[in-house]
């Protein structure tokens, strides 16, 4: 009998008692970096001057080029990035309460439109009356802008130079067009250059991708006021090195009897002359003529797919059999090369093909192709964003690998991951050593030497998960390879983060499969992070431990879907509307959890994930939406004055403290670590980072001996409180479209029993009923059960 056989369960919120309203509030006092006196007036001479020097540039851009604004760049204080600031400054560089502000550029570089000559002079006078002492403080400097070429940043191929560029989006349909109407009129009247080709990576995200025999010919490009950015276009590699041994033995084939799920393999192809032939559907879509694919790679991915735990004698994903959607997007590199620009329109017109086919049948897609470049610390990669607004447009889930890094060869430290894995959307996957050999690098579970590692750009985690992917000896041909099929249905060996990926695929396809309902994306994505444990090897501190294996290894699907008795895991999964947040005050947390002293314990595990708003073109600051979840004990409500004007909730809590930060716990380590304390003890301090993915393990027995006093003696009472965050950008953008704001997102809360005495599983569903929650098990198709027969 299955060890684990209570489904978890899904329960909402009581919208009479758990919807909130937020309140005005905030700090009054100004912040330290305004400037005061003979400061702040260098700082408005300063700023009077950029903008006097800019104005011959800025009234040339506007003659020239008649119906498109000029731009002009504000380069703001580090310390005043907050959104607390923003509406101050951009109101001091607009005029007549006109919104000009469209993006950021970088981090901290505020782009700001100009459309006449008196806007400038309004601007001017804003700024020489400074009567806004916080704005002036805030910025730097103000330009117009400008594009910098790092000429020695391209790569020449084939006589000729790929370039990409972008231009500066209006956020105005009829602005933009006529921005690229002058483009294409002034490449036209360049030598030695053309527009080869413009490419949708999102709906407010067009990259043009252009041909060159000479760089000279970039700078009269350059000086046009529209172009946002020129830079190389990057290019996709594959890198291989299979070693085969000789296959023996049979794979299973499908059976008529049995509907199965269809997987997207996006990749090089799958061969016609291995077993994969077997599970490959009919319609298979290719971008290139037959004798331009090399299904070499993405044969190995897919068997991974499909036989990975049969291929390794290993239960690693317990993954079901599934039926294949070869998406040939890659071509042999002997005879073709492939753009960035290239693979975003071959993937995108690969779903699109497979729902002409298939209809909405593919949801899992498996992408371990991409760049080396490494991801910018700052700003989100084109590549990521068109990913996330492909996963957007098709309500499909990409798993996508982390990128691999040949630094480990020459001893230097591993790269970050790498373009397209930042994508938001997608789940991101590094890999793990499977086994060590006497030469190898790392040992069993250790990060794999290859595996780019994180943060993402704007600190976000990234990878999200890991999985096994190979080790290596750090010499020539010295990889200890995973096991996969070849061309001709060979085993063969190989090592990357393109094959730990699979093995995430195949899990999410697994759950994907059990679970009743419409596709969930974002439940699938909150199950696998939320099961995932560290290798019980595992040395590092938390906050290293995400940079390199982010949230670590995902469990089996029926580990996943179904609990102990000694433990109770509950899922919310809604919208938070701006203006709105969610407290629930009668958690349901078990009373059978207390021990003889009087005191509450247990582990708690608290998952969020959520679907933030995303907005091309603004930087670091591409989330434009966050959550916040605290999870905690109270003493008892407390009424409210609703008549004061900043309180709009008739009930509060007295004396209640969130759980989930890290200053109320011990920093003393046990003389041995436990197993908990290896595989699962996460306690990060995100505070206000918007981040997408956020997660909590904690052990209550571990609160410092004074805040056990305070906040764990029964009869405590137990809240769940879930607010939400919108930048300035998004706000301002929702005013002007009349839209509303609002964020999906799944929160996960586990409760255990690490004692396993408690039935804790039965306790949590009394108190969902005594408090009148609706809730339910969650819906699975069939009762899961794993192959273990393994052999070949």
């Amino acid at each position: 009998m299955r060890d684990k056989n209570l489904p978890i369960r899904l329960f909402n919120k009581r919208k009479e008692y758990d919807e909130r309203l937020v309140e005005g509030g905030g700090s009054q006092s100004s912040p330290k970096w305004i400037l005061e006196g003979d400061q702040l007036s260098e700082r408005v001479q300063t700023l009077l001057e950029d903008i006097s020097s800019s104005k011959i540039t800025i009234e040339r851009q506007l003659e020239n080029y008649k119906g498109v604004p000029a731009i002009i760049k504000a380069k703001m204080n580090e310390d005043s990035l907050a959104k607390s600031h923003r509406k101050e400054i951009t109101e001091l560089l607009e005029s007549e309460k006109i919104d000009r502000f469209i993006g950021i550029s970088g981090n901290d570089d505020i782009l700001i439109k100009v459309e006449s000559s008196k806007q400038l002079e309004k601007i001017q006078n804003n700024i020489s009356e400074a009567t806004n002492k916080k704005a002036i403080s805030a910025i730097e400097h103000i330009q117009p802008n400008s594009v910098s070429i790092d000429l020695d940043s391209f790569e020449r191929s084939n006589e000729k130079y790929l370039i990409k560029l972008r231009l500066i989006n209006y956020l105005d349909d009829q602005t933009n067009e006529q921005a690229l109407f002058y483009l294409k009129e002034l490449i036209q009247s360049v030598d030695n250059i053309s527009l080869t080709k413009s490419v949708k990576y999102s709906d407010s995200l067009m990259i043009h991708q252009l041909e060159t025999t000479t760089l000279d010919s970039l700078q009269k490009i350059s000086e046009f006021n529209s172009v946002l950015s020129i830079e190389s276009m990057p290019t996709i590699e594959i890198v291989e090195d299979d070693f085969f041994e000789h296959f023996e033995g049979g794979l299973p084939i499908p059976s008529e009897s049995e509907e199965y799920q269809i997987v997207g393999i996006l990749d090089s192809g799958i061969s016609i002359n291995s077993p994969l032939v077997d599970w490959t559907v009919p319609y298979r879509h290719t971008n290139y003529p037959p004798h331009y694919i090399n299904p070499s790679h993405g044969s190995f991915v897919a068997g991974i797919v499909n036989f990975g735990d049969r291929l390794e004698g290993s239960i690693w994903t317990g993954n079901n059999n599934f039926l294949l959607y070869d998406g040939a997007i890659f071509p042999n590199q002997v005879y073709e090369t492939v753009s960035e620009s290239d693979l975003v329109d071959n993937i995108r017109e690969a779903v699109e093909k497979s729902i002409d086919y298939y209809g909405d049948a593919i949801k899992i897609w498996n992408l371990s192709i991409g760049t080396r470049i490494e991801s910018d610390i700052d700003s989100f990669s084109d590549f990521g964003i068109a990913l996330d607004s492909i996963q957007d447009e098709y309500n499909i889930l990409f798993i996508k690998s982390a990128g691999n890094c040949k630094n480990f060869m020459d001893g230097n430290p591993v790269s970050r991951i790498a373009n397209g894995a930042d994508s938001i959307r997608a789940i991101t996957v590094g890999s793990i050593a499977h086994s060590k050999q006497t030469a190898d690098l790392v040992n069993e579970n250790e990060r794999s030497p290859f595996s780019r590692i994180g943060p993402g750009p704007a600190q976000i985690v990234k990878p999200d998960l890991v999985h096994y992917g190979g080790n290596h000896s750090g010499v020539k041909n010295g990889l200890n390879g995973i096991t996969s099929l070849s061309v001709d249905g060979k085993l063969s060996k190989n090592i990357g983060t393109s094959f730990s990926t699979p093995r995430v695929t195949a899990l999410a396809a697994n759950l994907n499969g059990e679970l009743g309902g419409d596709f969930d994306p974002l439940l699938i994505k909150g199950l696998l992070i939320h099961s995932a444990k560290y290798p019980e090897n595992n040395e590092l501190v938390a906050s290293e431990a995400l940079k390199e294996i982010g949230f670590g290894v995902p469990q089996k699907a029926e580990d996943i879907l179904y609990n102990n008795s000694y433990d109770s895991t509950l899922i919310i999964r809604d919208t938070l509307r701006k203006g709105e947040f969610i407290e629930i005050l009668d958690f349901p947390f078990p009373e059978n959890l207390v021990d003889d002293e009087g005191f509450f314990y247990g582990q708690v595990t608290v998952t969020l994930v959520s679907s933030p708003i995303l907005k091309a073109g603004q930087g670091s600051e591409y989330c434009q939406s966050n959550l916040k979840v605290s999870f905690g004990t109270y003493d008892e409500r407390k009424p409210r004055d609703t008549s004061k004007p900043t309180i709009r909730n008739p009930i509060g809590m007295k004396n209640n403290q969130n759980l989930l930060i890290t200053d109320i716990y011990t920093s003393k380590k046990s003389p041995e670590k436990n197993e908990f304390a290896r595989t699962e003890k996460m306690l990060v301090k995100y505070g206000d980072k918007f981040h997408p993915n956020k997660k909590y393990v904690v052990d209550l027995t571990e609160l410092t001996p004074g805040n056990k006093q305070k906040l764990m003696k029964h009869p405590k009472k137990w809240f769940l409180k879930i607010e939400g965050l919108f930048r300035d950008f998004v706000e301002r953008r929702s005013e002007i479209e009349n839209i509303e704001l609002a964020q999906e997102f799944c929160v996960l809360i586990t409760i255990k029993d690490p004692l396993k005495e408690k039935n804790v599983y039965e306790e949590v569903f009394q108190k969902l009923e005594e408090h009148n929650f609706i809730h339910q098990d969650i819906i699975v198709k069939t009762e899961i059960t794993v192959d273990a027969n393994l052999d070949l």
